[in-house]
């Protein structure tokens, strides 16, 4: 698991240009490496931004959203279409996630569990909104546990929030790194 200490929090200005240059850094480094690579992002306009930016750099290889890829083919894609559709695909030797799955408060059936939280006067952080996202979490990189695949996850709070060592302990058994080498992907195929 690579997880960076030095990402802006997402919902900084920062966030965006870091996270592009922390996916083209993975992708470039990944690019001798056979297999998939995937990059998981919730949110809609950074989703068609990061498929525009790698389209440009790594043409047709780039796809968003779509089954039909090249063996070394780049997918983007939002929670849910990995979801739906990561059976059909081919296991990735890298997943980049932008942000934790986190569920909107936008979403009407996510306000009013929250609000069913509150009125009970709980955590409604700590026992929904947590849990959903672990859950989700887990759910999307077991696909690259099987291929022992690099996970990047580039959402900081995981490191700056008291609620990331409950994440990192969903996700073990892990290898946490905070550093990008050449050769971590010459290391994965070793292993496999």
């Amino acid at each position: 698991l690579y997880l960076p200490y030095n990402i802006p929090l997402p919902n900084t200005p920062e966030f965006q240009p870091a996270f592009i240059h922390q996916v083209r850094t993975l992708v470039c480094l990944s690019a001798t490496a056979p297999g998939l690579t995937v990059i998981l992002v919730g949110d809609v306009p950074l989703k068609a931004q990061i498929g525009t930016i790698l389209a440009s750099e790594f043409g047709s290889r780039v796809q968003v959203e779509k089954t039909c890829l090249d063996e070394n083919g780049i997918l983007v894609t939002g929670w849910e279409f990995w979801r739906e559709h990561h059976s059909v695909l081919p296991s990735p030797q890298l997943m980049v996630i932008a942000t934790l799955p986190l569920p909107s408060l936008e979403n009407p059936l996510v306000a009013g569990r929250v609000a069913h939280y509150k009125r009970s006067h709980q955590d409604w952080f700590r026992l929904y909104l947590l849990p959903t996202a672990v859950n989700e979490l887990q759910r999307a990189i077991a696909p690259a546990r099987e291929s022992k695949a690099v996970v990047a996850l580039l959402d900081s709070r995981v490191v700056n929030r008291s609620y990331g060592a409950q994440i990192l302990s969903a996700l073990s058994p892990l290898a946490r790194i905070n550093y990008l080498e050449p050769n971590l992907f010459n290391a994965s195929e070793d292993n496999s």
